[in-house]
């Protein structure tokens, strides 16, 4: 069947129409607005570099469930692990033994070399229950100094040592003071909320 109506006939029906509205065609304006999102994201994406040079780096322990934010200029990190020990003073033997430990995370600046230090940042990692024993005060870490909550998943307790910044005369102290607070959960619950960084 063919079209009695001629070609610019429909076109003047065309512009005597009122333009198509929201109601008209509800997915219209939402179609559109994601090609327009798309466009701009693969436009703007061309020549993105998901590499950048200045992307945080990320610190990820599998075993610990532990993800930690390093910047840019940590990129090349190294990563050594330590134990830490936990010492009790038993006054019938009149000595001080090992009672605990557990893992020490040691997060090393790139740039780090034996005769040019930067400042590393020691995670220690603690089980919730050593966590706890810890501030029962059966075990201490260390002359002096306290072991701030950085974090903690369900198995295990992240902490640092208030001194691990301790020596200003190494490089990137300050720098690090800074890494250590933004990884710390501002308004998380703290298993021990009275002790903070």
């Amino acid at each position: 069947m063919t079209s009695t109506t001629p070609l610019n006939n429909r076109a003047s029906q065309r512009r005597d129409r009122a333009p198509l509205s929201r109601a008209d065609v509800p997915g219209l304006v939402w179609l559109r607005c994601a090609l327009t999102i798309t466009a701009l994201l693969v436009a703007g994406s061309a020549g993105l570099n998901l590499h950048s040079s200045h992307a945080p780096v990320l610190y990820h322990n599998a075993k610990y469930n532990l993800t930690f934010s390093l910047p840019a200029s940590w990129r090349g990190y190294s990563v050594l692990v330590q134990q830490w020990e936990g010492q009790t003073y038993l006054p019938a033997a009149d000595k001080i033994v090992v009672t605990e430990h557990g893992p020490l995370i040691v997060l090393r600046h790139p740039r780090w070399k034996p005769n040019d230090r930067y400042q590393d940042i020691p995670i220690l990692v603690f089980t919730s229950s050593q966590w706890q024993a810890s501030h029962q005060g059966r075990f201490s870490i260390g002359a002096g100094g306290v072991e701030y909550e950085i974090g903690h998943n369900p198995k295990y307790v992240f902490a640092i040592s208030s001194r691990f910044n301790a020596d200003d005369s190494v490089k990137g102290w300050k720098e690090a003071t800074g890494i250590v607070e933004r990884n710390c959960p501002v308004n998380a619950p703290h298993l021990f909320p009275n002790i903070l960084l």
